[in-house]
């Protein structure tokens, strides 16, 4: 093995054990969180808890899959997002409902400082659409749809669920989830749209070049 090849071997190395540490610090959090949460009774606060642990977990996540791949700066959007999802879906899960989320997704590499907010404003919105869209219904569907072009990332994640009250003023929405979609978009220079018809449809579109992994 040459020098290069070594101090390559030897930084890779280096680099999966921080993102091991990170992941682990961020567990601890997260563990520290629920046990704080268990002697809550107030439903809204406990809510408030539950979404922080996913928003943390959701970080967690990327640190445990560039631990675990020999690419430590890269990672695959789709198979981010279908964690993040399957996640949410079993924390969320209501017996009492039949639930279903349909992947439809291109293989997308990005680096972390895309990854994390993606994976936020992803977060914020398929637990929107979990906890609200069906509340009135005893099935539902999710879609998530990822492709990429030469400039740009295109995220669709639409629901059948109710649809969002035509009383609730989208672009000024006071939610900290709405808040958290437009300022992780905006720290991306990307747009985003929300269509009310048939369900809730939210589209993102994220700029992107085209990267090489290692």
């Amino acid at each position: 093995m040459s020098e290069d090849e070594k101090k390559k071997n030897e930084e890779r190395i280096i680099l999966k054990e921080i993102h091991h540490r990170v992941k682990n610090n961020l567990n601890i959090i997260i563990g520290l969180l629920e046990l704080q949460s268990q002697n809550i009774e107030d439903f809204v606060v406990k809510e408030m808890f539950r979404e922080s642990i996913n928003r943390i977990r959701s970080m967690a996540i990327i640190h445990e899959y560039l631990y675990r791949n020999e690419n430590q700066s890269l990672i695959d959007l789709s198979v981010y997002i279908e964690s993040l999802a399957d996640n949410l879906l079993s924390v969320y899960a209501d017996n009492k409902k039949i639930l279903m989320i349909n992947y439809n997704m291109e293989s997308v590499f990005a680096d972390i400082d895309i990854a994390i907010p993606f994976g936020l404003f992803v977060n914020e919105i398929v637990t929107n659409s979990i906890k609200h869209a069906f509340m009135e219904r005893q099935k539902g569907k999710i879609d998530i749809f990822l492709e990429r072009n030469e400039f740009k990332i295109i995220l669709i994640i639409r629901d059948d669920g109710v649809g969002i009250p035509v009383n609730l003023d989208l672009e000024n929405g006071k939610t900290l989830g709405l808040q958290l979609v437009k300022l992780l978009v905006n720290q991306l220079n990307g747009s985003y749209k929300i269509f009310r018809e048939e369900g809730t449809t939210v589209q993102v579109e994220i700029p992107f070049k085209e990267q090489k992994s290692n």
